[in-house]
């Protein structure tokens, strides 16, 4: 039976406690208020990470829009899962190089290995899904001051999770940089950038054309089996330290690397990608990554981003075991997984390229591709699961559903003068 959960009664406080949920009483009851019902700990589950601050910029959206987002140079800018920059043009076509960046700062700071080494797998998934070939990554690291031993076991393990995964993967890691300084002793910064190679004609988009809904297009997930690794992560990734806080509970919403199936699905889909060109198919498909808010965030933002909304059936999904709960199964931050939309001549034909010419399933237990929804045209976004409606809401609602414009003051700081030399090739701030 579906559980709901009613943000209005005498245990609300309790249940965003209980359930783990990254949302605050106000926005939990103005969510219900929207909705006109008490919301299933699915909805829950799903406004809690995908109108987090990761997925949603919630609070810094109206900051962000402020910043320069066109040139002569950009051939898409920050609206998808990465952005392409022109490099030169040659008879005609217009060449680039897809740009996409994140953090795993909090991942990165409790289990350091597996929190930067999904860092990387993540964001070398964005760049293929423009269309793009991966060719390097950089990385941005700040940590705290490495006279403490657990600093220099973070700084150790961060470095060896990004080397752990972009070598098996064959993308390398081109350069970056790194300081340590005491502002970073609770927490470090790991922020990692891929770079992908790409014809403007090549590009894929992250959403359905304008021709999804009639034409009935449908979602399929490729890759690893979904399973409750990373569950949460995106809510835990826009939250903050404190104290009393269950770090070992934190760390199951670190994700499990695979790289070895990453560099398996990277070449595959580069090959789909070739033989629907060759065919005039190009057109038929868009993709993206699985990353924060697992199944849901991607077929939502794809149906959304097209302005439509999707009916999802998570019976069709593939997964690692049976008895996960329902909120899990949809929300789940399972690694290497994609979701293509296509028109729906496309889809056995790209379910067989995966499960039969590539053979997914033998490079890790289960790994495969599966349908799991179409595009529905009235903009609502619904997914059962064993013939029980865990969401029916619009697909707006869910993923821009709370805007803050809150209030700041800018700090005054005093004028500083900083010495600057080299000593043996290194730069010293004094």
């Amino acid at each position: 039976m579906t559980q709901t959960l009613d943000f209005f009664g005498p245990d609300a406080a309790n249940l965003l406690t209980e359930h783990r949920l990254a949302l605050k009483l106000q926005e939990a009851q103005d969510l219900q208020t929207a909705l006109g019902r008490p919301m299933t700990l699915t909805e829950a589950t799903i406004f809690s990470i995908q109108l987090s601050e990761h997925c949603s910029y919630k609070s810094s959206r109206p900051f962000l829009k402020g910043f320069p987002t066109t040139g002569p140079t950009v051939l898409l800018g920050p609206s998808e899962d990465a952005g392409v920059l022109k490099v030169f043009d040659y008879q005609g076509e217009s060449y680039g190089i897809a740009v996409g960046h994140e953090s795993h700062n909090h991942p990165s700071q409790i289990v350091p290995y597996e929190g930067a080494a999904t860092g990387i797998g993540g964001i070398v998934r964005d760049i293929l899904c423009m269309g793009a070939r991966p060719v390097g990554t950089l990385d941005q690291l700040r940590f705290g001051n490495p006279e403490n031993l657990l600093n220099r076991n973070i700084a150790s393990g961060v470095v060896a999770g990004v080397a752990g995964y972009s070598n098996p993967l064959g993308v390398p890691n081109l350069g970056g940089d790194v300081f340590f300084d005491d502002g970073f002793n609770e927490n470090c910064l790991v922020n990692v950038t891929a770079l992908g190679a790409l014809r403007h004609s090549d590009l894929i988009h992250s959403y359905v054309p304008k021709e999804a809904a009639e034409e009935n297009w449908e979602f399929i997930i490729v890759g690893k089996p979904s399973d409750n690794s990373g569950f949460g992560g995106a809510s835990f990734a826009s939250g903050s330290f404190e104290e009393d806080d269950d770090l070992e509970a934190k760390k199951a919403a670190v994700q499990e690397p695979n790289p070895f199936l990453e560099r398996h699905l990277v070449a595959s889909i580069l090959d789909l990608i070739e033989k629907l060109k060759a065919d005039g198919l190009f057109d038929k498909i868009a993709l993206k990554d699985l990353g924060a808010g697992g199944v849901v965030c991607a077929t939502v933002e794809l149906a959304h981003g097209g302005g439509y909304g999707a009916d999802i059936n998570l019976d069709q999904l593939h997964v690692a075991r049976d008895g996960y709960a329902p909120h899990v199964v949809a929300c789940s931050e399972t690694q290497e997984r994609f979701c293509f939309a296509c028109h729906p001549s496309l889809t056995e034909r790209i379910i067989d390229h995966f499960q039969n010419t590539w053979e997914l399933g033998k490079v890790a237990a289960n790994a495969g591709a599966s349908k799991v929804g179409t595009v529905r045209a009235d903009g609502r976004y619904v997914v059962k699961y064993h013939g029980e409606t865990l969401c029916d809401a619009t697909a707006d609602l869910i993923t821009q559903g709370i805007l803050y414009d809150r209030p700041y003051e800018l700090p005054t700081r005093p004028d500083t003068t900083t010495e600057v030399s080299f000593e043996d090739g290194t730069l010293i701030l004094n």
